[in-house]
């Protein structure tokens, strides 16, 4: 709980891919039953997935703000706040790629050949 409330500085580092590689497996192994069902989630797993990597950059953006709180070298200050800024703009770079699949979801439909 106290991990939540002071930020986790490699949240983001590590849900922006582990939630951009479980979409986009979800959006391949379905992709052939989509197409006869007619019924496409494809945008809805990588809107569950966005979801995931800001819950994740919103832990590491708290970590970056508190990124002294009970640590006394300051060289592991250093190093959690290069991590924690990291952990950010890697989030935020899967967040960008989670929008762009977000819009192929629901631009194509997985039967174009």
């Amino acid at each position: 709980m106290q991990a939540i409330r002071n930020g986790v500085s490699w949240a983001g580092f590590a849900s922006g891919p582990t939630a951009w590689a479980v979409s986009l497996q979800l959006d391949y192994a379905i992709s052939d039953w989509q197409c006869h069902a007619g019924f496409r989630p494809t945008a809805l797993f990588s809107l569950l997935a966005a979801a995931a990597v800001l819950a994740g950059i919103a832990l590491s953006w708290r970590g970056l703000r508190n990124v002294g709180f009970g640590i006394s070298p300051p060289l592991h200050a250093r190093t959690r706040r290069f991590l924690a800024g990291t952990s950010v703009g890697i989030g935020a770079l899967f967040a960008l790629a989670m929008l762009a699949q977000i819009a192929a979801g629901l631009i194509f439909s997985g039967c174009e050949l």
